[in-house]
């Protein structure tokens, strides 16, 4: 059961139009992307249309499996101990999720592996299911891009660029003022930095500085806008600022975050 699902069971149930239960609210077209869970909304928007219609809390939340709750959190640590490049975090995590939930902890197999280089290693077969997964949607649907900034390490460099291309010409569809799709864009695009720079690719790391600097100013993305700002300053030769900002990053207290970062050349991170 999703909230589309639920919004549009109560819709139907109330006899309107799509463009009725949007009303005032939210436009028409993005309903119609909630309702086929192709957009999340905010909870303020879901209270608002709820209550204008005099549609129960209680009686549209109730239809939720609570089961999947504790799933749906593990999720989050997920995605959040990702975001941090917190290492131990996600070997204790990966230890707790072990037979709870087999996708959750291929995901962070994978993160793991990755984070130590050696997604070498892991089995063929858990790469492919992977990759299939985490890509089974249309990027057209995307809510958020955690899985696909996840399972980088499992494309090649063209299969990359072509979905970061994608992602640059079609921007007006996604929805930047969402903070959670807003940092696992950043997140995608920070580990296609680390392929540009491990792979020579520098007219397509330009092109990622450009995008950054004209998304909108976040506070959800500072740190992010930061580690970009370091790759470019790699890729520029700049030691001077390289140095700057991994000594802001450290003194932020993220020192587990600077040692998964490239090194500058002839020093130690």
């Amino acid at each position: 059961m999703t909230i589309g699902q639920q919004l549009k069971k109560f819709r139907l149930l109330l006899g309107l139009s799509q463009a009725d239960m949007a009303a005032g609210i939210v436009t028409a077209s993005f309903y119609s992307k909630v309702e086929r869970d192709q957009s999340e909304i905010v909870i303020d928007k879901l209270v608002e249309i709820l209550n204008t219609h005099n549609i129960s809390l209680y009686d549209f939340f109730e239809a939720f499996d609570k089961e999947n709750l504790p799933n749906l959190n593990l999720e989050k640590k997920v995605y959040s101990y990702f975001d941090n490049r917190d290492l131990g975090k996600l070997i204790a995590l990966k230890k707790e999720v072990k037979d709870r939930d087999i996708l959750i902890y291929l995901k962070l197999k994978l993160i793991i592996a990755d984070l130590e280089g050696r997604v070498h290693e892991m089995p063929q077969n858990s790469q492919e299911e992977l990759r299939k997964i985490c890509l089974e949607e249309d990027t057209n649907a995307q809510k958020d891009f955690w899985d696909i900034a996840i399972s980088t390490p499992l494309y090649n460099f063209a299969e990359l660029k072509g979905l970061i291309t994608y992602i640059f010409n079609n921007q007006n569809q996604y929805d930047l003022t969402n903070d959670q799709l807003l940092i696992s864009l950043m997140n995608l695009l920070i580990r296609y930095l680390d392929r540009c720079y491990k792979e020579n690719h520098f007219a397509e790391a330009e092109e990622v500085g450009k995008f950054v600097n004209a998304m909108p100013s976040n506070f959800s993305i500072i740190f992010h806008k930061l580690v970009v700002k370091y790759y470019l300053a790699l890729f520029n030769n700049d030691s001077e600022l390289a140095n700057e900002i991994i000594g802001l990053i450290n003194q932020s207290g993220f020192q587990h975050y600077a040692k998964t970062l490239p090194q500058i050349k002839g020093e130690k991170i």
